[in-house]
């Protein structure tokens, strides 16, 4: 234990940051992305227990809602970058003004977006998936509907999570998570299992507590915590140095964004030709996943606000540094992730009142993933993370898109349908990305490592 410790201070500290510090930061992450994930699992156990038909329309809508709140994930991102740049700086001007463009730039594209989304829900819902069973139709539309309205108040506190984050206060984020997935969990229970109002009772559970985490986060960070002087006001002040930083950064991520959900769309549609049982068990699996992802997640994070900090103090030495000990790290971390919760997986298998025939499917997918995600699932977004802080989105976009084209979208399709394996082959095309993502990334890393030295 002894020598680890000293092979974790040898790669870890530095004159920015010390071991103490980012074994402090690394543990408050994976503990923020362990409960959203847990409570995530939960609720999906509750939408589970509605029946067959929620869940496939819930797995159906939930690739157009992820097209739509992964646009604001990716701004939000692309502002956590632009804060973290800006404290590596020392710049207190440029974080306030962040902040505030960031947030106020969010809300304003879920607003218009939103609108547009809840008007169209019905089209949208009818012309991806023609030939879905009527009752599955009806509560795809509803669910995307009430998602969409959440979305507005979403936009907002995911914008104030990114913020902390990339600012290292990662116990406010911690403590804002806590708040918003406990009161979903509870929400989720009582319109769900008390009030039985089913796929609508998950869409409202969203929509209050999405509010609720909206007010505790504007709270949070303009009263409790407001450490760098913002103001409400400073929502809708733009200034053009941040704004261009902001969108050159935030655009094409966007646009990946936009793209890969769109590749997905072209997944649930193929998808959406197997039967009601195979659509369920493969949300249900995802749904399992998002467990397996919480290492790779707090450790993505991580090296956003460590790498963004360097990068900001002109020290690309270090990130560079720090972006290649974090993936050995990573590797490490997400086997023992694997090694850990795989052997639990009947056990999380039977939250989900999944029916015998359902189980042997979602067991063997996630056996698919278990193996994977050490090699290269870490190794795909953390090295995105470094290029992207870089200012290199479009090349890591292109990476993403590219991926998805020839994995889920087109071996995907091939093993799924024609190959007739099913389910399991959109899982083997998945790990296919994770590959092809990591080669091309990391050949990319060392190009620009090189050029620089």
């Amino acid at each position: 234990m002894k020598r680890l410790n000293q092979t974790l201070e040898k790669w870890f500290s530095s004159e920015l940051f010390t071991w103490p510090e980012l074994k402090k930061m690394f543990l408050t992450l994976l503990l923020d992305q362990a409960f959203v994930y847990i409570i995530s699992v939960l609720t999906t156990m509750l939408v589970s227990r509605v029946g067959e038909a929620a869940m496939a329309a819930v797995s159906l809508v939930s690739t157009v809602n992820g097209m739509v709140s992964l646009i604001f994930t990716a701004l939000a991102t692309g502002g956590g970058i632009v804060v973290s740049r800006a404290k590596g700086r020392g710049d207190t001007a440029g974080i306030q003004q962040a902040i505030g463009e960031v947030t106020g730039v969010c809300f304003l594209t879920a607003l218009v977006l939103s609108s547009a989304m809840y008007a169209g829900a019905d089209a949208v819902v009818h012309l991806l998936y023609p030939g879905v069973e009527p009752l599955v139709t009806e509560y795809a539309v509803s669910y995307m509907r009430m998602m969409c309205i959440s979305f507005i108040p979403f936009s907002v506190f995911n914008a104030i999570f990114n913020i902390f984050r990339n600012l290292g206060d990662t116990r406010s984020s911690l403590f804002l998570t806590i708040v918003i997935n406990a009161a979903h969990l509870i929400l989720s229970l009582l319109f769900i299992n008390v009030f039985n109002m089913g796929v609508r009772g998950s869409g409202l559970s969203y929509i209050v507590v999405r509010t609720i985490g909206m007010a505790v986060a504007l709270l949070w960070i303009l009263k409790v915590h407001n450490t760098y002087g913002v103001r409400f006001s400073g929502f809708f002040r733009f200034s053009r140095k941040v704004t261009k930083e902001l969108f050159s950064l935030g655009m094409p991520l966007t646009v990946e964004s936009l793209l890969l959900q769109g590749g997905m769309l072209l997944v649930n549609i193929y998808l959406a030709r197997l039967s009601t049982m195979e659509m369920a068990a493969h949300a249900r699996a995802n749904s399992i996943l998002n467990l397996y992802n919480t290492t790779a997640g707090a450790l993505t994070a991580m090296t956003g606000t460590i790498c963004g900090q360097c990068f900001g103090a002109g020290r690309t030495d270090l990130m560079r540094r720090y972006g290649k000990n974090l993936i050995r790290a990573g590797r490490i971390a997400m086997g023992l992730t694997s090694l850990i919760l795989y052997p639990l997986t009947p056990l999380l298998i039977l939250l989900f009142d999944v029916p015998p025939e359902s189980r042997g499917v979602i067991y063997f997918c996630l056996a698919i993933a278990a193996v994977g995600m050490p090699l290269f699932a870490g190794d795909s977004n953390m090295t995105a993370m470094i290029l992207r802080v870089a200012g290199d989105s479009v090349y890591t976009g292109f990476c993403a898109v590219s991926a998805l084209a020839l994995g889920r979208c087109a071996l995907g399709y091939l093993l799924t349908v024609p190959l007739g394996l099913g389910i399991p082959g959109v899982w083997i095309a998945l790990v296919f990305e994770w590959c092809y993502r990591t080669i091309l990334q990391r050949l990319r890393l060392r190009r620009t490592a090189a050029a620089a030295g």
